[in-house]
């Protein structure tokens, strides 16, 4: 049953790096991606942007001098630790999902300045968690845009390795339901895919893979992060690219080794800033 007239659509994939963010994001733009200039939140935390055409990456930290203003993000683990989905009205969402017996933050509003043409605009957001106490190393949330026209941006979406958007997330769990609880009652959503490996979910155009232990480390190998503590942890990125040929050639250029996975190619969680990248056509 619905429980909002509001789809499931993933809007961006966090990447933790702590206080770590000109190294990992040398590291990406090695790995091929055209990053946002430097973003700074009025929240205390700083990010850099990997712009697709549905949705994006984002490279979050802080600060070491504002580590107190987001503490929070010191106890997720460095990697893949928070998923964005989107909504238009994050308080009208943050209600319904209430009122179905859903766990959700309050909602808050922050913004950082972005350069357009020689002039500063605030980009905007609304944004609330669900399942914070029943989830492990990292978040789930709803992101409202206010200005999305500052986030998706021409300039920003080329990207030399070729990707185009995200199309899959891997979720290693072993409490699948409450995945599934959570993000249960929307309307775009059918029920659950189930097979041998795991659970499917739909969000849009990107697949939300959540896999037991057993099939991740037989499907991954030591590609993804393991040995994690709590209930689930977030671990690879299925990305689409314009051409795996030369994706693999960018990727080879900045000096990663990407084995054959799949029809693509993987980049090791140990190389790409704790989580598994897919590149695929």
């Amino acid at each position: 049953m619905a429980v909002t007239a509001q789809p499931l659509i993933l809007d961006h994939a966090v990447i933790g790096v702590l206080d770590r963010l000109d190294e990992a994001a040398a590291i990406y733009r090695r790995l091929g991606f055209a990053l946002t200039p430097r973003g700074y939140h009025t929240l205390g935390s700083i990010n850099h942007l990997a712009v697709f055409g549905e949705n994006y990456l984002e490279l979050l930290g802080f600060p070491a001098e504002n580590g107190r203003k987001r503490a929070d993000l010191w106890s997720y683990p460095v990697g893949l630790n928070g998923l964005a989905f989107r909504t238009t009205d994050a308080a009208g969402l943050q209600r319904e999902l209430s009122d179905a017996g859903k766990s959700v933050t309050e909602w808050r509003d922050f913004s950082r300045p972005v350069d357009v043409d020689g002039t500063e605009k605030p980009a905007s957001f609304r944004t609330f968690q669900i399942g914070k106490d029943a989830l492990s190393n990292g978040r789930f949330f709803f992101c409202q845009h206010n200005t999305p026209e500052l986030v998706w941006q021409a300039r920003d979406q080329n990207h030399p390795n070729g990707v185009l958007d995200i199309v899959d997330v891997f979720i290693v769990s072993r409490a699948p339901h409450t995945i599934t609880e959570l993000l249960g009652g929307f309307p775009n959503t059918a029920a659950p895919e189930i097979s041998s490996d795991g659970i499917a979910i739909q969000a849009g155009i990107v697949t939300l893979h959540i896999l037991y232990e057993a099939n991740a480390a037989s499907r991954f190998g030591s590609a993804i992060p393991a040995n994690f503590e709590g209930n689930e942890r977030k671990v690879a990125l299925g990305l689409k690219v314009r051409s795996l040929e030369a994706a693999a050639d960018v990727l080879k250029q900045g000096g990663f080794s990407p084995r054959t996975f799949e029809g693509g190619v993987l980049v090791d969680a140990d190389a790409a800033n704790g989580v598994a990248l897919w590149f695929k056509e």
